[in-house]
Order: structure tokens, then C-alpha cells, then sequence
């Protein structure tokens, strides 16, 4: 191989090995950096997964959950917003089932399924990204072909995200009353 067929070689190795390392590393954003914020309730980057913290976060002095997980923003969204809060959950697919209340531990009537703003969305395991803990998200906005979700944990990008209702396989969706 010829001296300039090398080094157009290395060149163009060189040039990928930085793409991939900008689209791998360097566009992801800097743990609890905002990524967006929805009625006032911010949420936070975690490195698109790759920041396993095991640190509590409190709102209030209240127990909200792992910074910053996609339970943590839901759980905080809901005492922000409505001043209510679920069980201790250990990830996002057990949220149906964990009992609601308010702040003041009154027990709430119940959930209903109804798609509103501010209802939690939850995804079952594996739904995407081959995430075994499931997700959630709040539904920021309503479009006569999907909504729009305010969340911590999925992509990293700035929120929201738009989901079509064609792409509601087994989710679930509660808004506690």
C-alpha cells in the first residue's frame, strides 16, 4: 500500500473513531443536567443509563426515589403538582399496583385510566431498549394522534417526546383520583 493510500486510510478511521466517540459519549448530557421541565417539575439527565446511582432524592423531605430515574420524576411530578404520592416501588412496572395517597398519608379514592395531562404512562418490560424495569412518563400534552410526555431516564433528550397511539402496546395508564 502507497504512502498516500495509508494515510488516507488513517484519516478516515480517525474521523470515524471521533464521530462515533461524539455520538457515544460526548452528545450525552452531564448528570442532573436539566433536560426539560413540565409544570414546573424539572427533570434530569442520568447519562442515558450509564450513571448507576443508588443516591435518594427528597422533595420536601419526602422520598421521591433514585436520582434520576424515571419513577423518581413521576413520584416528584405527583407530589409537585397534586401533593400525592405511590408506595416504594422498585421499578417502574410496579406502579399499578402500588397504593396511592396523599401527602398526609390519606388514602386516595383510587386510579382511573383515563388519558389526561398529568396521567402516569407506564411501558412493560422490555417495551424498549431492552429495559427489564419497564418505564413511565407524565402526559404533558394531548393530540388528536398521541401525546406528549415529560420523562427522566429514556433517551436523554430535551422532553417532550411525542408518542402516537399506534405505539401503545400493553402500557397502562393511571390517574389517581
Amino acid at each position: 500500500m502507497t504512502q498516500k493510500k495509508l494515510m488516507l486510510v488513517l484519516t478516515i478511521v480517525l474521523v470515524f473513531g471521533i464521530l462515533f466517540y461524539y455520538f457515544l459519549y460526548a452528545s450525552v448530557k452531564k448528570f442532573g443536567t436539566i433536560i426539560g421541565t413540565f409544570n414546573g417539575v424539572s427533570a434530569y439527565s442520568n447519562q442515558k443509563g450509564q450513571t448507576n446511582s443508588s443516591e435518594s432524592n427528597y422533595f420536601n423531605g419526602v422520598y421521591t426515589g433514585i436520582k434520576w430515574q424515571c419513577v423518581e420524576y413521576a413520584r416528584r411530578y405527583l407530589q409537585t403538582t397534586r401533593g400525592i404520592t405511590f408506595d416504594n416501588v422498585d421499578n417502574a412496572v410496579e406502579i399499578p399496583s402500588a397504593k396511592f395517597t396523599t401527602l398526609d398519608g390519606t388514602n386516595l379514592l383510587g386510579k382511573t385510566n383515563d388519558l389526561k395531562i398529568g396521567s402516569l404512562v407506564i411501558w412493560p418490560k422490555h417495551y424498549k431498549y431492552n429495559s427489564p424495569d419497564g418505564h413511565v412518563a407524565v402526559v404533558s400534552s394531548i393530540q388528536s394522534n398521541g401525546f406528549y410526555v415529560a420523562e427522566q431516564n429514556y433517551d436523554d433528550k430535551t422532553f417532550p417526546r411525542f408518542i402516537n397511539y399506534d405505539d401503545l402496546q400493553d402500557v397502562t395508564i393511571i390517574y389517581p383520583v
